[in-house]
């Protein structure tokens, strides 16, 4: 019990001076419900998860985009109406793909 009061108090320290908060890592699937926006190796979508949530996914230079068939594919393969896997970091109805998985 002595060690874990410390402990907390570090974690709530950390948590409360992090500024935006808590950065979760997210797995969702959904559908995209816009036209993804795509340009000089980054762009933006909208996505409808399962939860019924709309969420914008931000795609980065150093996200990577899979197609169906698991080969590697780009921004521009994507388009309103497909199903995707999104993995990366989520602050609030904000993900930060990592990856992009077009099923």
């Amino acid at each position: 019990m002595r060690r874990l009061l410390p402990a907390l108090a570090l974690l709530m320290t950390v948590a409360l001076g992090c500024g935006d908060g808590i950065v979760i890592i997210a797995f969702n699937s959904g559908t995209i419900v816009s036209d993804p926006s795509c340009g000089s190796g980054a762009g933006r979508f909208d996505l409808l998860n399962q939860g019924g949530l709309t969420l914008l996914v931000i795609i980065s230079s150093d996200t990577v985009i899979f197609n169906a068939n698991g080969q590697t594919a780009h921004c521009a393969d994507l388009s309103k109406g497909n199903h995707v896997q999104v993995r990366g970091s989520q602050r609030g109805d904000q993900i930060d793909a990592q990856s992009v998985t077009l099923e």
